[in-house]
């Protein structure tokens, strides 16, 4: 699993809202679709994991563990679905990856810190360097806890061909047992004088990404699973019988919640569902 999904190099989005822009001035509303949206040639992971759009023109890398990168003209490169792993702890820059965790990142940081965090570890692991970053918008999105956090951002930075714009949503999951926290990043990113131009391509790819449900419930769970507090022995016991039936219901619960954060995930974060018609459980007013 941890092969198939580390190249955090390249990090993607279901950032329809957003329009790349010169420069650090303030990003403006994207157009709504049009006859200027490209059209896309369906494509699946090998695996099932994921599919996606792909433009005529562009090539997909990499399509499995529900990560989906392609690269397309003039630089502009995308990844959907990366996962990173990270320990709660201050952060390190150049740490290496150890024991399927991806960098030490304070989970209080705020989801600009974090994703710049990543960015710098990025470029780092790949013995470059991302300098002079600047996240020039930052906008939350209602998700509810059992998701965690999540947030679209417009960010600029020098990269290794210069000047470099970025789209990103970035989702942080909830601290599990071991405090660690799994980061789910879409992030399309392109030199700066050709991103305006490749926006309403990268939107069309963003909007395009799914995963399904089975997927995307592992993809959601937690690096280190709870571990069942030690109880009486299992048997035909009042006891053992109450304790087996404690636990059933703590799975059944489990699994109840996983369900209602995988259909969250894929209404909020990569379907862009507006909040009037999410379901409740999702933050929303209709009926679950």
């Amino acid at each position: 699993m941890l092969s198939a999904r580390r190249s955090f190099v390249l990090l993607g989005t279901s950032c329809a809202a957003f329009v790349w822009t010169a420069g650090c001035q303030t990003p403006k509303a994207a157009p709504a679709a049009s006859a200027s949206a490209p059209a896309l040639k369906a494509y699946t992971a090998s695996d099932q994991s994921a599919s996606a759009g792909v433009p005529a023109g562009w090539q997909v890398t990499k399509g499995t563990q529900t990560v989906i990168q392609m690269t397309g003209p003039q630089g502009v490169s995308l990844s959907l679905g990366t996962t990173v792993v990270a320990q709660n702890a201050a952060f390190q820059l150049g740490q290496k990856a150890a024991n399927g965790i991806d960098l030490a990142m304070p989970y209080s940081a705020t989801l600009p810190q974090k994703f710049t965090m990543i960015l710098q570890q990025s470029a780092a692991s790949a013995g470059t360097a991302a300098s002079q970053i600047s996240v020039d918008s930052f906008t939350p999105l209602q998700v509810p806890a059992t998701v965690g956090q999540c947030g679209r951002l417009v960010v600029s930075y020098d990269g290794t061909h210069g000047a470099t714009k970025a789209l990103a949503l970035l989702c942080s999951l909830p601290l599990d047992a071991g405090g660690t926290y799994k980061n789910i990043l879409l992030y399309a990113e392109a030199p700066e004088a050709a991103a305006a131009a490749a926006a309403p391509t990268a939107q069309a790819v963003f909007g395009s990404y799914r995963i399904p449900a089975a997927w995307l419930q592992k993809k959601l769970a937690p690096f280190h699973a709870a571990t069942p507090a030690a109880g009486p022995a299992a048997g035909n016991s009042a006891a053992g019988m109450a304790a087996a039936a404690a636990m059933m219901r703590s799975t059944n619960a489990a699994a109840a919640g996983a369900d209602v954060s995988a259909n969250c995930f894929d209404l909020s974060v990569l379907r862009s569902t507006p909040t009037r018609l999410l379901p409740r459980s999702c933050g929303g007013t209709k009926p679950d």
